[in-house]
């Protein structure tokens, strides 16, 4: 926990806002310009060897649109006050910068492995663009990558969010949940073990199909589970309008007075950027490696694309889930806070409210556990050179975390993500600054 405090503390924050503002003001705003261009982009359907850009877009928010987007904006606006809200949305605009640079570099710098399939990612862009010497660089980004997939983001945080929410359900249907007691001392419930493992089974099929089958699945289950979540939170919205303007009036004070929560101005700037970071996962360079492999744009246009993420991801659903959140007056951590939110917000009777709040978190999970099964084993193939007996094992390791999630300590788990988080954005957010000059040169700004 202090490691993962120490860590994202004012200089990763410095780094992460800086760098998208440097790039923002180096590139002349152009993904401020872009974004209809981006959008208009991301509907087209151009195809060559690899996926098509709509699918590596896909995969790449399976893996953003994931627990963070309800669970993580609640932990931010208990830790940070309102305030953090709008602390997310402004490291969200200058992540779009970030988000830009990585999908062009992705592509200028990708290549090929034996089968043809392009591949690529800022293990590629920083061996590649920034030379031999900094390849230790390279290397300590995918370690950090493929040990996030592992102990982090893509697996533990994302079972133990949905094992949360299935045991709140569970006790307000049917009372306390059956608990295993388990060698060593701890306890664990009967409901979520076997959510575990019922997910796990279900994430391995599409995880040992490869990138083809990840992509095709993302492109069929992101805009049902992100249109469907959408329009929940703004039905909501809908029905309590007379308190919005109150809600923004508390979001507005709250990111500029000092003491607006626990920890001051800099806990509420931490808690939003932290949170806004774990989301969109603008700058921590796990999108490029699927956007290395989309086929048929230049890297300008995958670099638009690229950035549209960051626009559905925390521009629109954490805004909505943090409103959402304010307006019903669920001021807590975790699912709890959500659960409450749907509860109170919909005309529904309240285990259905929170019967649907499970069934958009398992989604959220599934996706999530998916598209990040794809970025660990990017990360040990370039580390080891594309060893198959390795994917393997890999991948199979993977699988089974994401079957024993439940045993952890949901606590100790966003710590051990937010840890990693902060170790990927290191390396590849200096390898985006060394790169400026060939990110505006591509965008034909130079």
């Amino acid at each position: 926990m202090d490691l993962e405090r120490k860590l994202w503390s004012w200089p990763l924050l410095l780094l992460l806002l800086g760098a998208g503002l440097w790039l923002t003001l180096r590139l002349r705003f152009l993904p401020l310009r872009g974004l209809p261009e981006a959008l208009r982009l991301v509907l087209r359907s151009r195809r060559g060897g690899g996926i098509t850009a709509f699918g590596a877009l896909c995969t790449s928010l399976s893996a953003t649109i994931g627990t963070g987007n309800i669970v993580g904006v609640a932990t931010a606006l208990a830790l940070g006050g309102p305030g953090a809200l709008l602390w997310m949305e402004l490291s969200a605009l200058t992540g779009l910068s970030l988000k830009y640079a990585e999908g062009l570099l992705s592509v200028r710098y990708r290549s090929r492995d034996p089968a043809g399939r392009p591949r690529g990612g800022p293990f590629a862009y920083i061996s590649l663009g920034l030379g031999r010497r900094w390849r230790p660089l390279a290397r300590a980004f995918a370690l950090c990558g493929a040990l996030a997939g592992l102990c982090g983001v893509g697996s533990f945080v994302q079972i133990s969010s949905l094992t949360a929410c299935l045991n709140l359900f569970w006790r307000g249907a049917f009372g306390p949940p059956p608990m295993l007691r388990l060698p060593w001392g701890a306890s664990v419930s009967l409901p979520g073990a076997a959510a575990g493992l019922i997910l796990a089974l279900l994430a391995a099929r599409l995880i040992f199909g490869g990138l083809e089958r990840i992509s095709r699945a993302s492109a069929l289950l992101v805009p049902l589970m992100g249109g469907l979540y959408l329009l929940l939170c703004l039905w909501i919205l809908l029905r309590f309008r007379a308190r919005l303007p109150e809600v923004l009036g508390r979001v507005l004070r709250g990111a500029l007075e000092p003491g607006a929560a626990g920890g001051g101005l800099l806990g509420t700037v931490m808690a939003g950027v932290s949170r806004g970071v774990f989301s969109n996962e603008a700058g921590l360079g796990t999108a490029p490696i699927a956007s290395a492999a989309a086929e048929g744009f230049s890297p300008r246009e995958q670099g638009l694309i690229s950035m549209s993420a960051t626009v559905f991801d925390t521009l629109l659903i954490c805004t909505l889930s943090g409103l959402t959140l304010l307006v019903t007056g669920a001021e807590g951590a975790g699912v709890g806070a959500a659960m409450t939110a749907f509860a109170r917000g919909l005309p529904f009777p309240p285990l259905l409210s929170q019967g649907l709040v499970f069934l958009l978190l398992a989604l959220f999970a599934f996706t999530t556990a998916v598209g990040w099964s794809f970025y660990g084993v990017s990360c040990l193939d370039w580390l080891s050179g594309g060893s198959a007996r390795l994917r393997r094992r890999y991948l199979l390791w993977y699988v089974c975390t994401l079957a024993l999630a439940p045993l952890c300590s949901a606590r100790g788990v966003w710590a051990a993500a937010g840890i990693w988080n902060g170790l990927m954005a290191i390396p590849n957010v200096l390898a985006l600054l060394l790169l400026s000059d060939r990110v505006a040169e591509s965008s034909k700004l130079a």
